[in-house]
């Protein structure tokens, strides 16, 4: 069935597209559903309206429309029958004997042709509206929630100095967070919170897990174990664990090839006085020897007391820092007082 969308705008086939928005706009006014009432007959006349407007507001698709229009014209003339002859006219005209004409006999291919013509026309017509009416309802896209990795783990691991040089192998036990079995994520089950989560829609799982530690790591230093965190959701990859390490009494330490560059505080006193000091290295007590007035950053080499690789040891290189106590005793400090008094040179001179 066609429809003259104009008509049923009230605009004519003229009418500029201001003309269509205002029309629309003022029979929104008066035949919405929810104006005019939300009867079945309303609905459908509110549905040809809004039909009638999205085809005509579209210089594209008011062009298809047009264009349909003037074939679906142009058949219902072609079918229209010629007018015939009155009886009162018939009697009017002079009786001439003539010959009997045979009938024509009726050109079924031609008559198919029209018919054809016709129904082909119509066809366009209705496969056009049909048309507009399906690329008018929006499409639906089926909803794909969005892929979001785990979040990533850090925790702290403590080493002996030895453990950081050498390397080990240790277990930790690491705290992830995993969507709930039971409500899978959604937090409530038929209304009410979820008695396994608490509503959290995640719960607390540990495992335990062992970690190369590589040899020569430094105080504070991160080591990444990928895919070793949470657990990602609607296919989002794994986090990753970081491991923060700390070192036990540690100095600040260095690697130069197989050598370690350590450096070891003393007092002014040793400093100036020389003799052996003690300190933990590799899980063993190095005594060392210090020479008389040693200067703060100076250099002792300790043979075969550093990282060892294919049978060779490289040497412990210590370096010293001349360093005073957290607290000094008043009796320490009035020695310092009676030093300062008899030293006659400053430091700072050359």
């Amino acid at each position: 069935m066609k429809k003259d969308y104009y008509k049923i705008l009230g605009i004519p086939y003229n009418a500029k597209i201001e003309d269509v928005k205002k029309a629309y706009r003022r029979l929104v006014h008066t035949c919405h559903p929810d104006i005019a009432g939300n009867t079945p007959e309303i609905i459908e006349k509110f549905k040809e309206i809004t039909e009638a407007y999205e085809t005509l507001s579209s210089p594209q698709k008011r062009e298809q429309y047009d264009s349909i229009m003037k074939l679906y014209k142009y058949a219902d003339n072609e079918t229209q029958e010629k007018p015939k002859k009155t009886k009162e006219a018939k009697k009017e005209e002079p009786k001439e004997e003539q010959e009997p004409v045979k009938p024509k006999k009726e050109n079924t291919f031609s008559k198919m042709r029209e018919q054809a013509k016709t129904v082909h026309n119509k066809n366009i017509f209705s496969d056009f509206i049909k048309g507009l009416i399906k690329n008018s309802k929006p499409k639906q896209k089926k909803y794909t929630p969005p892929k979001i990795d785990g979040k990533d783990i850090t925790t702290h691991v403590t080493l002996s100095l030895e453990e950081a040089i050498n390397g080990t192998d240790r277990i930790v036990n690491i705290l992830h967070m995993e969507t709930c079995e039971k409500c899978k994520g959604r937090k409530f089950i038929n209304g009410s919170v979820c008695p396994s989560c608490g509503g959290a829609g995640e719960k607390s799982k540990y495992n335990k897990l062992t970690v190369k530690i590589p040899p020569k790591v430094k105080q504070g230093s991160k080591i990444r174990v990928e895919g070793e965190g949470n657990k990602g959701y609607n296919g989002g990859k794994r986090g990753d664990l970081f491991l923060v390490i700390n070192i036990e009494n540690a100095q600040d330490i260095q690697y130069d090839g197989l050598d370690i560059i350590r450096t070891i505080p003393i007092a002014p006193y040793e400093a100036v006085l020389g003799g052996f000091i003690s300190f933990e290295m590799n899980g063993e007590t190095i005594k060392m020897k210090l020479m008389p007035m040693t200067y703060s950053g100076q250099k002792y080499r300790i043979s075969e007391q550093g990282l060892e690789k294919d049978g060779i040891k490289g040497d412990l290189i210590v370096t010293i820092k001349i360093d005073l106590p957290k607290k000094l005793s008043k009796e320490e400090i009035e020695l310092y007082e009676r030093l300062k008094a008899i030293s006659k040179r400053s430091v700072r001179e050359s």
